[in-house]
């Protein structure tokens, strides 16, 4: 999750009032904020990444001014007939603007704007690859303005924080953030730029802005653009940013700007409006286990910042406020009304439950799991943990295998499409990051991976494993046999070897785990075409083993 730091005075300005720090650490939790740190005037916090909202100090004052009844924000959204104009850049196709009025910036302002911009084209930008998103002084710029592709030799500017004019060639070579962005457009002949009617260039995007059309604490008006492969990401991020920027404005008027497209079509920012949700209260009662009437629900709907809903005979209709990007159905509005009533007083009705018969024990899994971490460690073996997430991509794709993972319909990171289905990828990722600064790798890692199987009700099912690799310029599959065996053997187990076949591992080189009759594994060596794939130069020979099997033998 991003980390975002804010002042705790200008969060108090922009609030209206002050905050102590008790009222800080109860709230922001609240706003599904985890607090790092509060030093001082500084707050750090995590926000998720479901809540682009409150990436910065004026989202999230905006958040607590409607959990606190503060008072309503409202934002004057008009049309003063501007246009731009796409000139049609094929591998970035599509570009929004808005305009942002009469703000009233200081130092910490243009910090939250540019952490604002840098954290939004990170994360919901996928880290300026599908968008990315500017800001310029508007005074500075004579519209309409032109996205364009131009010649990376001739065409120059003085990049942000520069002094000199580079040419764009120039640009990514030698700026950090052109050598950080570079490869999202190094490979193309011609680069995309933002110019205005002068000519004067405001940006080569996605890489960086202009230093003659920076935001400055003098600037009174600001421009926003977003370049991208998605037109509703590219929407989305105009939208959330003039929002944001518009709490510092001192009338919050934001202009609407029509981007004429190369087949004459319209790309129109920032969004009038989300859509609206109908939700039962009948419904919302079930999933919280708790029984609401329509008034108390339309209270705790206000808190969270939804001031637009009809009251029908059986449900509500409720508008999707502006900087709400993740609200997508019923059950995330249901989610809000859970915040606002509390978690802490959901199912409170539990303490009425009858009490135990008996003392809790670990579960059967959870011993056996620190059993084997007891034993990988005292054989100088590193623990390390992955994330149960993945994506088909390192779990499947790079194995060549045929088999199928559950997959997330709403992923918000690309490298988080779907649940893990085994551990070897995950522990082939930490050698990589690891291969240079160790010339021995000896890790393992204990969790559990998700497979689908039409035979359960869910359509999968759970399994905890402990997997185990080995790397150094001399590994082999013996190193691997005799890992298993020494551990097994602690447990009074004997296992055996059979030879098989598994893609992505050497044949003849690779064996299946028997306990007992009972296939509970398999031990081999990483085949050297994946290795090269992963830039990897010394053999790794990895195992992983079935808790879940083994725990049946050990219980016969």
């Amino acid at each position: 999750m991003p980390v975002i730091e804010i002042s705790k005075s200008d969060l108090e300005k922009l609030v209206g009032r002050d905050l102590s720090i008790e009222e800080i650490i109860d709230l922001l939790p609240r706003m599904k904020c985890e607090i790092e740190r509060i030093e001082g005037d500084i707050i750090e916090y995590e926000a998720t990444h479901d809540r682009p909202d409150l990436f910065s100090t004026e989202g999230l004052a905006r958040s607590l001014k409607y959990f606190l009844g503060i008072g309503e924000t409202s934002y004057k959204l008009v049309d003063e007939g501007i246009k731009a104009f796409n000139k049609g850049v094929y591998y970035r196709p599509y570009v929004a603007f808005a305009i942002v009025r009469n703000v009233e910036l200081n130092n910490e302002a243009i910090k939250q704007i540019m952490q604002l911009q840098e954290k939004l084209a990170t994360t919901y930008g996928r880290n300026r690859r599908k968008a990315s998103i500017g800001v310029y002084d508007l005074d500075t710029i004579k519209l309409p303005v032109y996205y364009e592709l131009a010649d990376i030799y001739e065409t120059k500017f003085t990049p942000l924080n520069e002094t000199v004019e580079m040419n764009l060639y120039e640009i990514i070579e030698k700026t950090d953030k052109g050598r950080e962005f570079g490869w999202i457009i190094k490979d193309y002949d011609k680069y995309p730029i933002l110019r205005d009617s002068d000519g004067r260039i405001l940006s080569l995007a996605p890489i960086i802005n202009s230093e003659d059309t920076r935001v400055t604490e003098n600037t009174r008006n600001i421009i926003i653009d977003s370049t991208g492969i998605d037109p509703e990401i590219v929407i989305d991020m105009v939208t959330l940013m003039a929002l944001n920027i518009a709490e510092r404005s001192i009338d919050r008027k934001i202009v609407y700007v029509e981007t004429i497209m190369p087949d004459n079509q319209v790309l129109k920012a920032p969004r009038s409006s989300r859509g609206s949700i109908k939700i039962s209260v009948r419904e919302i009662n079930r999933i919280l286990g708790v029984k609401l009437n329509t008034r108390t629900i339309v209270d705790y709907l206000h808190k969270m910042g939804f001031t637009e809903i009809i009251e029908k005979k059986r449900y509500l209709e409720v508008k999707i406020p502006l900087h709400r990007l993740d609200i997508i159905s019923w059950i995330d509005i249901s989610e809000d009304i859970a915040i606002a009533y509390g978690y802490d007083r959901l199912g409170s009705e539990s303490i009425e439950l009858p009490s135990t018969k008996q003392s809790g024990r670990v579960h059967p899994v959870e011993y056996l799991s620190r059993v084997f971490r007891k034993i990988l460690s005292s054989y100088n073996f590193i623990e390390v943990v992955n994330y149960i997430m993945s994506n088909p991509t390192i779990q499947l794709e790079l194995f060549n295998l045929d088999k199928k993972m559950i997959t997330v319909s709403n992923p918000k990171m690309e490298k988080y499409t779907g649940l893990r289905i085994w551990l070897t990828p995950g522990l082939l990722e930490t050698i990589i990051y690891n291969a240079e600064k160790e010339k021995e790798i000896r890790i393992f890692e204990i969790g559990d991976v998700v497979i689908p199987d039409e035979e359960y009700e869910t359509g999968a099912r759970t399994e905890r494993r402990v997997g185990l690799a080995i790397s150094h310029d001399k590994a082999t599959l013996t190193d691997g046999l005799t890992t298993v065996t020494t551990i097994l053997e602690q447990l009074g187990l004997k296992p055996e070897f059979r030879q098989t076949s598994i893609n992505g591992f050497l044949e003849k080189r690779t064996a299946s785990i028997f306990v007992d009759g009972v296939e509970i594994g398999f031990v081999g060596e990483i085949h050297p075409r994946i290795l090269d794939k992963l830039g990897l130069t010394n053999p790794v020979v990895i195992a992983e083993l079935s808790l879940n099997n083994l725990l049946n033998i050990i219980s016969r």
